[in-house]
């Protein structure tokens, strides 16, 4: 039985939506930052996951939630 490698795609979670990986070479910190200039609430946002579901990797973006003042 000869076992066969599978490229694992990296999936992105934001606010229920996926984001696409823009560089399989950025960190999930590193495309935090990508994204940010288009969603302004990934500035503060923390880098959560990276477990496997099938051939995936899933990383979820977590909005910082605290009070002003």
């Amino acid at each position: 039985m000869a076992l066969t490698a599978t490229p694992t795609v990296r999936r992105f979670l934001f606010n229920g939506r996926i984001l696409p990986d823009p560089d399989p070479q950025l960190t999930p910190e590193q495309v935090k930052t990508f994204y940010s200039a288009i969603h302004g609430d990934l500035v503060n946002a923390a880098v959560e996951g990276g477990q496997f579901e099938g051939d995936a990797q899933i990383w979820e973006f977590k909005r910082s939630v605290g009070t002003k003042g």
